[in-house]
């Protein structure tokens, strides 16, 4: 599938997926209740030099939002070195605070079921059968780039 510069959706959906500002501090201000839960932080694969971190961001203990991060390990060292002391703290703690940051682009898509995220969220139980809307987005620091991959999961919009 590819990537749209907006989504085709409506109402509430669309303001989610199109938010600009911190999704955590949305679900904060909608729901009182959010939690960061790291599922993972380390390398890509054993073929990749890639960091990555997946997070599920809940609230009222249901999974509302997935998040993967991703950064060339070697980055870590510099520019986005601030990620290893995020443990379960929210990305936006750094991206929306530092002046240095800035966003490139917010891209958007269908994940349907032959897609590899599908397939990750499916296998670990945040989704069966539904279709979900994901966005894309490249940040820089310092001349490098982070991406941002975040899925907007079922029951975020089951309220």
């Amino acid at each position: 599938m590819s990537w749209l510069g907006s989504p085709a959706i409506k109402g509430h959906e669309f303001s989610w997926i199109t938010e600009e500002g911190s999704l955590t501090e949305r679900l904060k201000k909608e729901f009182n209740d959010v939690k960061v839960d790291v599922i993972y932080e380390g390398l890509a694969s054993e073929k990749e030099t890639d960091y990555i971190r997946e997070v599920i961001i809940k609230s009222c203990d249901k999974p509302m939002i997935f998040a993967q991060t991703r950064v060339k390990m070697i980055d870590l060292d510099s520019a986005w070195s601030c990620l290893k002391e995020l443990g379960q703290q929210s990305l936006a703690n750094i991206l929306f605070k530092d002046p240095k940051i800035f966003r490139h682009s917010l891209l958007y898509r269908l994940c349907d079921s032959d897609d590899i995220l599908y397939r990750r969220l499916k296998s670990l139980g945040y989704i069966h059968e539904e279709i979900l809307w994901i966005r894309k987005s490249k940040w820089e620091k310092d001349g490098k780039i982070l991406s941002l991959t975040e899925a907007f999961l079922p029951k975020l919009f089951n309220q």
